[in-house]
């Protein structure tokens, strides 16, 4: 019996809909659940494998060994490095090297890529980065003096787990055995070093090492973890994460809207069935038992359904991911498959009791009296508890951040925005008098029921809304890509350029067509004080180490001015707006410099917005132009090349001790990232797409009946098929203008909060939004118009309903 009854009412539209509905719930849910819990796994893997440790510390004098012997007692093994610019020779052939000393447990995490392969910095030997071994001719095997010390080449570098990008890097990669230092005599006394500890073991010994190291640091120590990754792949990772989040977020709100309104609608549908099925001598045990069989049955096949979708959804995503995740990805326990069936249950729950409830409650009298309707559990109560039960689901499922309040605070406003506009529309349209008769009968039909209006302008608003804040995002992501990575980014850096060679540099890139982007002196100095106090108490990481000042006459295009004015004057500085905030800055602030010769003082002028992520030279401070000429200076510049070798060749014999930093490596695999993550990103607009053409079919299923009896009355008193018709597309084109500027006044709110919160992008207005939604609003619901026209004027069925 349960089964037949459902097989009859599964044909239903509003059930489709609602089976569709909970089906996509459960996919979103699984698919991006599974996946970001592999890729949490994954990348915390992969983070400590860029990291070449669980943590790092770093120095400028080696550590105390009171902390070597707490991290022995902790059982945390322990990788010493030291890292410090010297002068190599091949023959008579001199070059700057930066030298990386490792110990021989060196990488903890990661993988050492060498030429030959398996080459590690064994004592007596180095290991070579390729342009190092092509300045100075050499092969492996050859002799190499480093300092004092003779070194056999073992080979070349070719990729180091832990290297970061920094344009700053004086010369090319030397790695040898730490042992083999000491022989060098590179290092001595007021030499600038940087001493690096990697720390490795379970998560439990390194919290109890952590929690007890950390209150013994010091301004001068800088303490690193894996989820301090702070570089242009690793944010734009972190943003696809969160726009995958965001995607599911949204989809879930739509589902649940979807499956609401369907279920309402069939519910009331049903209430005259009920009724009969009373007067026929059905019991409230037999309609409960079929009831909550039907729903049982609908929720088990949703569930195998939404499923089988997520498995295909996870594989699709993963597959489109593949190049940027790690190699191995772990596999996912089963808290995505708890978290897709029970948010299904509670979903439907939610919303299914309350017209079940009313449904099973119907009187027999109904039969005689269509107006006699149930009252049970007042919408007054009903939705707030609803709503609180939605919130705290949600907050489970997405965390307690931004993302979450921003989309709900962009629902309540376009929910107060749809009272508003609602009001407002309906206002106007009863003082609106048109000669066009289609019109004024769709004008009547909207003025007649006001709460159904409304209802339907609640339900276009926000499907428009959340699928606009979809699209603008992803939009914003890419072009934030792409200002990363603008199609003629340079990919080779020049640095250490001496100021006698600057005037030889520039000649010497003309006579072979070669433009740079800019020149920027570099001088390196330590922020001291600010307004006259000293900053040594201050364990700023900018504040506790050597910084690279620079003058500039034009602002960086990269860096627009939040605050204060450009240029800065003499005396002045352009300060960093996020290190401004961190240090408490303010305009007009005195800021001391310690440099190599002397002390100086500026005054803030200017803050500015530093795009920290962008693969371009970035300063906290910029100085005007001969404000530093008494401090030592060096040049930076960058350019683009991809016409062979032979150039940079020529260019390395020149300038010998120029250091020519190659980042192609680092475009290609953020490039790679762009193109993949693009791709994961249009499946989940597809996926919110679907569920908000399921949420705009379940609003207009809700209204076929009534308008299906007023085109009767209509066709009675003599009205043509053509006029019905055209009611039908004026009202759903005046509900589509409405809903459209509802959704562009909650997407503004909401987008306002995701860019600047969440993001991180700057936000302004989008005019597009307003003119964009109202008119796609129009165009959209006037097809559903079109369609709805045909269906209920089509054919014979009007005439044999009228002629009964």
């Amino acid at each position: 019996m349960i089964a037949r009854w459902f097989w009859r009412e599964w044909r239903t539209p509003s059930l489709l809909i609602v089976w569709v509905a909970l089906s996509l719930a459960v996919a979103c849910v699984f698919a991006l659940s599974s996946i970001g819990e592999r890729m949490e796994k994954g990348l915390s893997a992969q983070s400590r494998d860029f990291l070449a440790g669980d943590r790092a510390l770093r120095s400028s004098h080696p550590i105390p060994d009171t902390w070597l012997a707490l991290a022995q007692k902790e059982s945390v093994k322990v990788s010493t490095q030291l890292l410090f610019s010297t002068m190599t020779f091949a023959g008579n052939t001199p070059q700057l090297a930066d030298v990386k000393a490792v110990d021989s447990y060196y990488p903890l995490y990661g993988s050492l890529v060498t030429n030959p392969a398996g080459r590690g910095p064994q004592p007596g030997t180095v290991l070579l980065a390729p342009r190092l071994m092509a300045l100075l001719s050499l092969k492996p095997g050859d002799e190499l003096d480093v300092g004092d010390a003779t070194l056999r080449v073992a080979g070349e570098v070719i990729q180091e787990p832990d290297a970061g990008f920094n344009p700053f890097q004086l010369a090319p990669r030397l790695m040898m055995n730490l042992a083999d230092v000491p022989a060098t005599g590179a290092v001595q006394p007021g030499s600038r070093v940087r001493w690096l500890y990697k720390f490795a073991g379970t998560p439990g010994q390194i919290t109890r090492f952590e929690n007890a190291l950390l209150p013994q640091l010091t301004a001068e120590y800088r303490w690193y973890s894996p989820e301090q990754e702070d570089s242009a792949l690793g944010k734009s990772l972190e943003r696809s994460r969160q726009f995958l989040l965001l995607s599911a977020l949204l989809t879930l709100l739509l589902a649940i809207a979807a499956v609401t309104v369907a279920m309402n609608h069939y519910c009331r549908s049903r209430y005259d069935l009920v009724a009969v099925l009373k007067t026929l001598g059905a019991g409230r045990k037999a309609l409960r038992r079929l009831i909550i069989g039907q729903w049982s049955l609908l929720l088990l096949v949703s569930a195998g359904t939404g499923l089988l979708a997520g498995k295909v959804c996870e594989s699709i995503l993963l597959a489109l991911l593949r190049p940027v995740l790690p190699a191995t990805l772990p596999e996912p326990g089963l808290m995505p498959l708890i978290w897709a069936l029970g948010g299904m249950v509670v979903i439907a729950f939610l919303v299914g009791a309350r017209p079940y409830h009313i449904l099973l409650a119907t009187q027999p009298v109904r039969v005689l009296r269509r107006d006699a309707i149930a009252r049970r559990w007042p919408l007054t109560i009903y939705l707030p508890v609803m709503a609180l039960v939605v919130v705290a689901l949600l907050a489970l499922l997405v965390g307690n951040n931004m993302l979450l309040w921003s989309v709900l605070a962009g629902s309540c406003v376009v929910a107060l925005l749809c009272g508003l506009a609602g009001w407002l529309a309906l206002w106007i349209l009863k003082r609106f008098t048109t000669r066009v008769l289609s019109l004024r009968l769709a004008v009547n039909r909207l003025l007649r029921q006001p709460l159904t209006t409304l209802s339907q302008i609640a339900a276009f608003s926000l499907s428009f809304m959340l699928l606009a804040l979809l699209l603008v995002l992803r939009g914003d992501l890419l072009d934030r890509w792409q200002q990363q990575l603008p199609p003629e980014s340079p990919n080779y850096f020049l640095i250490n350029i001496a100021p006698e060679q600057l005037g030889e540099m520039k000649s010497f890139l003309a006579e072979h067509q070669v433009i740079p982007d800019r020149f920027y002196p570099i001088v390196r100095a330590r922020l001291t004080g600010i307004n006259g106090d000293t900053t040594d108490s201050n364990k700023d990481e900018a504040l506790n180490r050597e910084l690279n000042l620079t003058w500039q006459r034009v602002k960086p295009a990269h860096n627009p001015i939040v605050a204060g004015n450009w240029p800065p004057a003499t005396g002045e500085v352009s300060v960093d707006e996020g290190l401004a905030k961190r240090l408490n800055l303010k305009l007009g602030d005195k800021l001391t410099f310690t440099g190599d010769t002397d002390t100086f003082t500026a005054t803030i002028s200017s803050l500015r917005k530093v795009d920290w992520e962008s693969l371009r030279p970035n300063f906290y401070f910029i100085f005007p132009e001969g404000a530093l000429n008494n401090q030592p200076q060096t040049w930076l510049t960058s350019f683009r090349w991809e016409q062979g070798e032979s150039f940079l060749t020529q260019l390395n014999r020149e300038f010998p001790t120029v250091s020519l930093l190659d980042i192609r490596a680092i475009l290609n695999q953020v490039g790679m990232v762009l193109q993949q993550v693009s791709r994961a990103l249009e499946v989940m607009v597809v996926l919110v797409t679907l569920c908000s053409v399921l949420l705009l079919l379940a609003q207009v299923q809700v209204g076929m009946r009534q308008r299906h009896q007023e085109l009767l009355v209509y066709r009675t008193l003599g009205a043509g098929k053509n006029l019905l018709r055209q009611s039908l597309w004026w009202e759903f084109i005046t509900l589509g203008v409405v809903a459209g500027i509802v959704a562009a006044g909650g997407a503004e709110s909401a987008l306002a909060l995701l860019q600047t919160q969440v993001f991180d992008f700057p936000w302004s207005p989008d005019w597009r939004l307003w003119l964009a939604l109202p008119v796609s609003g129009a165009l959209v619901l006037a097809l559903f118009g079109g369609w709805l026209g045909v269906r209920l004027v089509k054919g014979k069925a009007l005439y044999r309903q009228v002629q009964g």
